[in-house]
């Protein structure tokens, strides 16, 4: 996330200032395009066998600005993960997070048809609305609302079809910069995240937030914390099977019984319950039986090493090329990914994209909030080959982010 305080990757030193929709679990070849491997060039990262063999393969082509700043009114965008939906006229909606015609923290929805150009998700306005606002806005917003758990910050992270085939439900994250009754504005941006939920029965255009529905395991410090970030900061989701998943980074708080750097944890909920409050849990301990979405303990599902230090910023779909799912997320180091057949198991991580610099500092060259798409393709569901959408800035907490894109192809060893 990179708004102008987002991934510090603080957790161990002090804190200077600092996201689809799956369906179906398979789409047919035809209809879907993509980009050949020719044009991906710029960067490779390769998952390798016990043996050293190189199994799978992630090449990324060259970058492409897509927005400029102000663009349709929206200003350091996509600040999380894009949330994706394919209509019924192969078009795609596209929810993005950011300052949204002077709102920050809110959530917008676009409309493209090829993931390169993009207008208004509603009218022919030529700038767009949020659909979802922080629930006290405002630097900070009035004292009788800072304490909400999404006071700050109303970012889509999944949009998908409720039980009912009509209504529309959204996982979002959501933070509250006020801790012990005293709120940080910016340019300070410490925060306490969770993930909720709201729902729509107008097609989008307007939302009711139905409450936090996966939190860490510790509460909300009761005074301004030391590090930028607390809780499960911008998750990723996908419907899979019966199931709702989500995929979120834990922040344990400082002195809390598990305090360490960031894992990355998995919560689901079944979609017969339409994705409620009370009805996720956490992975732990090999079930998904004990532990309450809302303040459980939860085991980290991607394992550590490949050079990934402070993971973050999760973000999963399903590919049909490899007949598994793909997590993309970020670390101190840059890009990575890892592979599962059961979203519970995953591969070590493998980097694809190397930063620049240490992510993120003041100043340095920084991209973030990484979703990989196939056009032809459902949301949360790629094929071989596809884009890379991701927020690039020039110079991070100076410069607003705005989106850009490259080619990426996965290629698969057959030799063994």
């Amino acid at each position: 996330m990179g708004r102008a305080c987002r991934w510090t990757r603080v957790l161990r030193r002090t804190c200077a200032l600092c996201l689809p929709t799956l369906l179906v679990l398979a789409t047919s070849a035809g209809g879907r395009t993509g980009v050949a491997a020719s044009d991906a060039k710029s960067e490779t990262g390769a998952a390798t066998t016990a043996d050293g063999t190189p199994a799978l393969t992630l090449r990324l082509g060259d970058p492409q600005q897509l927005f400029q700043p102000d663009q349709l009114g929206m200003l350091g965008v996509p600040d999380m993960h894009m949330a994706v939906m394919e209509q019924p006229d192969s078009s795609y909606r596209v929810f993005i997070t950011g300052e949204i015609s002077g709102n920050r923290g809110s959530t917008a929805i676009l409309s493209t048809n090829d993931f390169l150009s993009y207008g208004p998700g509603f009218g022919g306005a030529p700038t767009v609305s949020p659909v979802l606002e922080p629930s006290c806005p405002g630097d900070p917003g009035p004292p009788s609302c800072r304490d909400n758990w999404d006071a700050d910050y109303a970012g889509a992270n999944l949009v998908f079809t409720a039980a009912n085939g009509n209504d529309l439900l959204m996982i979002y994250h959501g933070e509250t910069r006020t801790f012990g009754g005293a709120s940080n504005p910016p340019p300070n941006l410490k925060f306490y995240a969770e993930i909720g939920l709201a729902r729509s029965s107008d097609d989008g255009l307007t939302w009711t937030r139905e409450g936090a529905i996966v939190s860490g395991t510790d509460s909300k410090p009761a005074t301004e914390p030391r590090a930028a970030q607390y809780g499960v900061p911008e998750p990723g989701a996908i419907v899979a099977g019966d199931y709702v998943y989500v995929f979120y980074p834990y922040f344990p708080g400082d002195g809390a019984p598990d305090a360490g750097p960031p894992t990355i944890q998995v919560a689901r909920a079944p979609l017969s319950g339409d994705g409620a409050p009370g009805t996720w849990t956490k992975y732990y301990q090999g079930s998904f039986d004990t532990q309450p979405g809302l303040g459980g303990l939860g085991d980290a599902v991607v394992p550590s090493g490949g050079g990934c230090t402070l993971p973050g910023e999760p973000w999963p779909a399903y590919s049909t090329y490899l007949s598994a799912y793909v997590l993309v997320f970020e670390c101190e180091e840059g890009w990575f990914f890892s592979t599962s057949t059961d979203l519970v198991s995953w591969t070590p991580p493998t980097q694809f994209f190397a930063a620049p610099n240490p992510l993120f500092q003041r100043g340095d060259e920084t991209d973030e909030n990484v979703i990989l798409v196939t056009p032809g393709d459902a949301g949360g569901v790629i094929g071989g080959s596809g884009y890379v959408l991701y927020a690039h800035t020039p110079s991070w907490g100076s410069v607003p982010h705005e989106l850009w894109m490259r080619p990426f192809t996965f290629h698969q060893d057959q030799s063994g």
